[in-house]
């Protein structure tokens, strides 16, 4: 998920790019932003996945939770029912023992002596029984001759129907008392199975339930997984947002050096810069984003100063043009161009271009004359006093480099070097790796600025060209800039052997490396326009 933080930087540098560049070129960074954006956007995607697994994940523990309470459900109903039949199995036991004393009383009665039963018979008479009466009244009637005999009959036959009927009551009462504790005995059995199944069923139902504890746990511990996975995947949105911010910020920030801040509104100014040993130490040569080094007459160099970004009190000695001048400086989009003078043809070729002339004839009251040299060596200016010339320009000229992020790896190609050397003819020039730069020797001296300080760009580019002669001046090399060819970058202590190509004159060279383009360390750069073949590396 993306950061705040980024969406509040995103939001920032929108704004700031609607208000100060509303026709800002397309970033030369879009490509890798892009791609970041594609791995944010894959990230996020895997993310939502992994929450949709959480959540999946989650759903299963409230299913298991739901188990468990229905196992506890099962568990309290199995129990209530165990203690149901233990109460009915508490009470079997009495029931069985009012049945034996019960059938102990029937089986009693049963076996009371005939005399016992012959007194219930006449107890049966005194309670004025029916059938007794009768038997009495019958007998009554008799002689006084049978009346002892017959009554005897009488008796005893009505004493045994009595019995008779005693009996089978008995053993109607006993059948029936044999068969209530059967019933008893079987329900017993059944209370006794009943309570079997529920003890089972509640054993079993108890025996998921760790099963269910550790699904729970396991579940709980893969979604403490997935979480930890959801929190390195925002660490790793977090750095990738921190990389397109940095790249966001390069575009829109220093087109021209790949270091942070905002970029100016102002064209590019080109100035031209004496190289002679007697012009040394030049003034603001440090300060430039650019600074080509070109052939001139007699095997000597002269500096074309590029500034864009950076601002510099003091410029010079500055020296006169040469055709080799506007071809190169046209890819930067109608540069301001400071110089000190040249001969017919040159000014001709000067004029003839986009080039936005401020040289000394055309803008004298923004030079002036050191009283600390001889002329010609003299001449300096200031970039503040150029630009004032043309305040009406606006616009940000495509950079002649991209660069790369801070941590970012250099091209697939690079390879370790400490410097490189290249023979001029008159100029000979060393840069040699110190670790943060590449310092620069002028014919076995170390070269330094008019403020003590050593030159050693961030960046070295020795882009390899063929020399003509120049139409304006037969003794003058002119550099050919267009076209293609072989380009060495040097940064951050490696060497990258690469290939430049202009393919049209309204824009810069690009160097690029087996068709992938070169992307310089954030600083200056210093290009060398060498012939093929003089210059070494190691």
């Amino acid at each position: 998920m993306v950061s705040k933080r980024f969406i509040f930087c995103f939001f920032s540098i929108s704004i700031l790019a609607t208000t100060i560049l509303p026709n800002a070129h397309a970033g030369p960074y879009d490509k890798e932003i892009s791609g970041l954006q594609k791995q944010i956007d894959e990230v996020n995607s895997d993310i939502d996945e992994i929450e949709k697994g959480i959540q999946t994940e989650k759903q299963k523990i409230v299913d298991l939770k739901n188990e468990l309470l229905d196992i506890d459900e099962t568990i309290a109903e199995t129990e209530a029912l165990i203690n149901s039949e233990d109460s009915q199995l508490v009470k079997h036991p009495i029931r069985l023992e009012v049945l034996a004393d019960d059938y102990i009383d029937v089986w009693s009665s049963r076996s009371e002596p005939f005399q016992l039963r012959r007194e219930l018979a006449i107890d049966s008479y005194v309670r004025n029984d029916e059938r007794m009466n009768s038997v009495l009244t019958q007998s009554a009637q008799l002689t006084d001759e049978t009346l002892r005999g017959i009554r005897s009959q009488i008796l005893y036959k009505a004493l045994i129907d009595e019995t008779e009927g005693r009996l089978e009551s008995v053993d109607s009462k006993m059948r029936i008392t044999g068969e209530r504790v059967s019933e008893v005995h079987e329900e017993i059995a059944a209370a006794r199975n009943k309570q079997k199944d529920y003890v089972q069923l509640q054993e079993e139902t108890r025996s998921r339930i760790p099963g269910v504890n550790e699904s729970i746990l396991n579940l709980n511990s893969k979604i403490n997984t997935l979480e930890r996975n959801i929190e390195n995947l925002k660490i790793e949105i977090n750095v990738l947002d921190g990389e397109i911010e940095r790249y966001q910020l390069l575009e829109l920030s220093k087109q021209w050096t790949g270091l942070p801040g905002t970029d100016i509104r102002r064209p590019a100014l080109a100035i031209k810069i004496d190289n002679v040993s007697i012009a040394r130490p030049q003034a603001g040569i440090n300060q430039a984003d650019v600074v080509y080094e070109e052939l001139v007459e007699a095997g000597l160099t002269r500096l074309i100063a590029i500034f864009q970004t950076t601002d510099s009190r003091v410029v010079g000695p500055v020296r006169s043009a040469r055709t080799s001048d506007p071809p190169l400086l046209t890819g930067f989009d109608s540069p301001l161009f400071a110089y000190s003078g040249a001969n017919r043809g040159t000014r001709e070729v000067v004029k003839d271009s986009d080039l936005t002339d401020v040289g000394y004839d055309a803008s004298r009251e923004s030079y002036w004359r050191s009283t600390s040299r001889r002329a010609p060596h003299n001449l300096f200016t200031s970039t503040e006093r150029l630009w004032s010339k043309h305040p009406d320009r606006d616009e940000i000229p495509e950079p002649p480099f991209t660069f790369r992020t801070e941590n970012s790896p250099l091209h697939v190609n690079a390879k370790k070097a400490t410097g490189v050397f290249v023979d001029f003819g008159h100029a000979e020039i060393d840069y040699a790796w110190n670790g943060t730069g590449w310092e620069r020797t002028h014919n076995g001296e170390p070269h330094g600025d008019g403020d003590g300080v050593r030159v050693a760009p961030t960046n070295i580019v020795i882009q390899f060209i063929s020399y003509g002669k120049s139409a304006a001046d037969s003794r003058s090399p002119e550099a050919i800039t267009e076209g293609s060819g072989t380009a060495w970058v040097f940064t951050d202590g490696h060497l990258i052997e690469g290939q430049w190509e202009r393919k049209k004159d309204s824009e810069p060279a690009e160097i690029t490396s087996d068709g992938v383009p070169i992307r310089l360390t954030p600083g200056n750069t210093w290009v060398a326009l060498a012939k093929t073949g003089t210059a070494t590396w190691r």
